[in-house]
């Protein structure tokens, strides 16, 4: 993973550009609000580098080098001094695999056999589960969700030759290259990146903004946009656009159910 400094180093230092860095799974989703913001408001200028990850955007806030840190989850306390978390939307968690396999789904009841590289092929031929580091917010979220999946997750990084990930986008670049791998992740990339990816169905149910909203399908994680304690006028703008109804269409459109309220 890029560091925050080199990520950045590229930037411009003027105050009316907004610098906006963290998790992969938020990227693609405010480089599109950024597009759409500064179509509106053409002095504007929102800049977003390579992920550095939710530890990265917090570092960045707490040393003024990101005035808006893109989260997978809301600032702890002591992070960020006199810090704000404002949450835009939250997507569905979901199984993802290359978009020429139409014949995976699975149950939670396959998921132990899928960690422990023993579940059965499918039509289409077997699949393999495409790990992330223990620090990935997806991971954290699914061991919540199944905390029996503990020692199977920990054995399967352990192992030798086990196929790992550090970021979102390299998750991405991995499953769409193959025929087998299937990861565990956000799928709002999936679709702001147009990636040839598709959600696998999980216990019976497709996973989408509709399932989500529902409450059909309840696994998900927020993309949280924080700020530090003084932030620019610009910045400012920039997060209250992100909460507005032209945000949330665009949101919604690429996989991201909207934040209560709007």
């Amino acid at each position: 993973m890029l560091t925050l400094a080199v990520c950045l180093l590229a930037l411009p230092a003027a105050a009316e550009t907004v610098r906006a860095a963290g998790t992969g799974m938020g990227l693609a989703l405010v480089r599109l609000l950024a597009e759409q913001y500064r179509r509106e408001h053409p002095d504007a200028g929102v800049l977003v580098p390579q992920s550095v990850g939710t530890a990265g955007a917090v570092r960045g806030l707490a040393s003024g080098k990101v005035d808006v840190g893109i989260m997978a989850r809301s600032l702890r306390a002591g992070e960020v001094e006199g810090g704000v978390s404002i949450p835009i939307c939250r997507t569905p968690l979901v199984f993802f695999i290359n978009a020429g396999r139409k014949d995976v789904a699975l149950s939670h009841r396959d998921l132990p056999a899928l960690f422990g590289n023993s579940l059965p092929s499918f039509t289409g031929g077997e699949v393999r589960a495409l790990l992330r580091p223990a620090s990935d917010a997806g991971f954290i979220r699914l061991l919540e969700i199944y905390p029996d999946l503990a020692p199977m997750v920990t054995a399967a990084r352990d192992a030798r030759g086990a196929n790992l990930a550090l970021t979102d986008q390299d998750a991405m670049d991995a499953v769409e290259a193959s025929h087998s791998l299937v990861a565990f992740g956000a799928f709002a990339p999936l679709l702001a990146e147009k990636r040839k990816l598709v959600a696998v169905p999980l216990d019976g149910v497709e996973p989408n903004v509709e399932a989500l909203e529902s409450g059909r399908y309840s696994h998900d994680v927020p993309v949280v946009l924080a700020l530090a304690a003084r932030p620019s006028a610009e910045a400012r703008a920039f997060v209250e656009y992100a909460r507005s109804p032209a945000a949330a269409a665009l949101l919604r459109a690429n996989g991201c159910l909207p934040a209560a309220g709007r």
